[in-house]
C-alpha cells in the first residue's frame, strides 16, 4: 500500500470515529430498534448493542453480522426501526430520492443522515476525484424530501453533513 492511500485511510478512519462520536450523542434514548444502513462493518453494532436491538445492512456485507440490503429497495416493512442510520451512503447510490423515500418509510421515530458537504469539496474532488462517489447530496435535497430536521450541523471543518428527523412527534 502506497504512503498517500495510508494516509487517506488513517483520515478517514479518524473522520468515521469524529462522525460517530457525534451521531451517538444524537441516537434517541427513546428507542430500542435500530438500522445502521451502509454500516461497512460492526463497529456501531458494539457501541451500541447493549442499549438497542441493532440490525445491520450494506450492499456488500463484509461481516456474517451484516444483512445485504439495498437501500434503495430495502426488504423491512413499513416503519419496522425506531432508529435509522444512514451515514455516507447517498451519495453512492444511482437514486437518491429512491433511497430517501426508503428510508423515511421504515423509519419509525428518528433518522439520521450524514453526506459529505458538497459543494464545499466540490473543485477538490476534481483535482483528486472519488471515483466512487455519484452524487453531490446537498442538505436542501434532504430537506425538501423529509422536511426540516431537528437537529442538524456541519462537522469536522464543514466537511460533513449530519442531520437528524423526527417523525413521531
Amino acid at each position: 500500500m502506497g504512503i498517500i492511500r495510508f494516509i487517506k485511510n488513517k483520515l478517514y478512519n479518524l473522520i468515521k470515529l469524529y462522525r460517530f462520536s457525534l451521531v451517538e450523542k444524537l441516537v434517541t434514548p427513546d428507542g430500542k430498534t435500530l438500522l445502521d444502513i451502509g454500516c461497512q462493518d460492526i463497529s456501531v453494532y458494539n457501541s451500541l448493542k447493549n442499549s438497542y436491538s441493532i440490525t445491520l445492512a450494506d450492499f456488500f456485507p463484509s461481516n456474517k453480522l451484516i444483512k445485504k440490503e439495498d437501500v434503495q429497495n430495502l426488504s423491512f416493512k413499513n416503519k419496522s426501526f425506531d432508529i435509522v442510520l444512514c451515514q455516507e451512503v447517498l451519495e453512492h447510490v444511482e437514486n437518491p430520492v429512491k433511497a430517501i423515500h426508503e428510508l423515511k418509510r421504515i423509519t419509525k421515530k428518528q433518522l439520521i443522515i450524514s453526506v459529505p458537504n458538497e459543494p464545499f469539496f466540490t473543485l477538490f474532488r476534481f483535482m483528486v476525484w472519488e471515483k466512487e462517489h455519484l452524487w453531490a447530496i446537498a442538505p436542501s435535497l434532504l430537506k425538501i424530501y423529509l422536511g426540516k430536521p431537528v437537529y442538524e450541523n456541519k462537522i469536522f471543518f464543514h466537511r460533513y453533513y449530519v442531520a437528524v428527523w423526527r417523525f413521531d412527534k
